[in-house]
């Protein structure tokens, strides 16, 4: 068990405690540091200290037992026990336990002296600050946590919006990200990364939509509940299975949009389905691509189903076609995209414009490749009735 644990932390320098006024104190690896004020706010508060060298260390690594210590600390929860010795640890533990931001089963490798990890952290940060988390018999998975964590700006992306959950945390992340737990449990509001929440959908859900395209996708009809686990779809006579790994929506109007590295956007034209030519990707503004990421996993009779196709068969329903505004080669509605040579096929991706009209729900749905007259197989992913602010 965890608790049964000895792990005595050595850190290799004494740590020294400064006085009320340490919020002012200076360290000489810190001046400069982008966690300077993070820094000399937890110190002055007590719940971390700086070194007899006078300096902070701000990029060295932090255990789990650490990390425990300065949010318990910094929270003010109670501690009952000896916190000296080599289960010194284990009353900062045990009130996290009690306080509900930490399970014994949140660790299944390594011990208290493993350098904790941005995901691990995430876990606590995100129960720290929401008590309906913090119920024993509120089950949320890693992926998940670190979404709610990176949605309600607790968690910040590296470059990029990166999220890194399998790094090691620094002391200077750690002091940051407690500061943040203490401006929202006092009512302030925190910056939110919106990169990082992207790649933290994405992880979690296998799409991102919902961050991306909220103006379409984030009211969902009652009977309807995005599913990851449910991203394929398989025929009753067991010949075919085709699975999306995703559905990404990137924003072509936005330069640092994180997802924009998995598609070469000078490759893709859009197909005017008024004229029937094509048109760069590249040029159009105000408007997203939808890239159904997939695969064919197997297809054992192409009499029946056709192996033209080496991505799953998409379509997406509800959206209004502006015929007129196509023929004069505008793009303010849907279209299908394609590769810039013709050789390579259809590209899996529609792009769809910010200023298209709507019916009254969506449709997101996957099907099989199926040669008529043999029947095709579909499956609805989703079913949203969008905000109409664009009527």
């Amino acid at each position: 068990m965890w608790k049964k644990l000895a792990v005595p932390i050595m850190l290799g320098a004494a740590l020294i405690s400064f006085s009320a006024h340490a919020e002012s104190k200076t360290f000489a690896d810190s001046t400069s540091h982008w966690a300077k004020e993070s820094i000399q706010k937890a110190v002055g508060k007590g719940y971390v200290d700086g070194y007899e060298d006078l300096t902070f260390r701000p990029d060295m690594s932090v255990t789990r037992a650490e990390f425990v210590k300065m949010a318990v600390t910094a929270l003010k929860l109670k501690v009952s026990g000896s916190t000296s010795g080599t289960d010194w640890y284990l009353p900062y533990v045990n009130a996290a336990v009690q306080a509900g931001i930490h399970r014994w089963s949140d660790f299944s490798t390594g011990d208290w002296n493993t350098p904790i990890t941005r995901q691990e952290m995430a876990r606590m940060i995100v129960r720290a600050t929401d008590k309906e988390l913090q119920k024993e018999d509120v089950k949320k998975t890693d992926s998940e946590l670190l979404y709610l964590a990176a949605k309600a700006g607790l968690i910040q992306g590296l470059s990029g919006g990166e999220l890194g959950e399998g790094e090691a945390t620094t002391r200077a992340q750690s002091v940051t990200v407690i500061e943040r737990i203490l401006t929202v449990n006092g009512g302030g509001n925190l910056e939110v990364d919106k990169y990082a929440v992207n790649r933290a959908e994405l992880a979690w859900h296998k799409t991102n939509i919902f961050t991306v395209m909220p103006q379409f996708f984030m009211k969902l009809h009652s009977s309807s509940k995005w599913n990851p686990d449910d991203m394929f779809v398989e025929t009753s006579d067991g010949l075919y299975r085709g699975e999306l790994d995703a559905l990404v929506a990137i924003d072509l109007d936005d330069p640092n949009d994180p997802n924009r590295q998995l598609v070469n956007l000078s490759d893709l034209k859009w197909l005017n389905l008024a004229t029937s030519k094509v048109q760069p990707v590249s040029d159009i503004n105000e408007a997203y691509l939808l890239y159904f990421k997939g695969r064919v996993v197997f297809n054992r009779d192409t009499n029946i189903y056709s192996n033209t196709k080496e991505y799953v068969l998409f379509s997406l329903i509800g959206f209004e076609f502006e015929r007129d505004e196509a023929k004069k080669g505008n793009m303010v509605s849907f279209a299908p995209t394609t590769y810039r040579d013709f050789n390579n096929g259809i590209f899996p991706g529609i792009v769809i414009s910010k200023k298209v009209k709507t019916d009254d729900s969506l449709f997101i749905e996957i099907r099989s490749s199926a040669i008529p007259p043999n029947p095709t197989y579909s499956k609805t992913l989703l079913w949203a009735n969008p905000i109409k602010q664009n009527r």
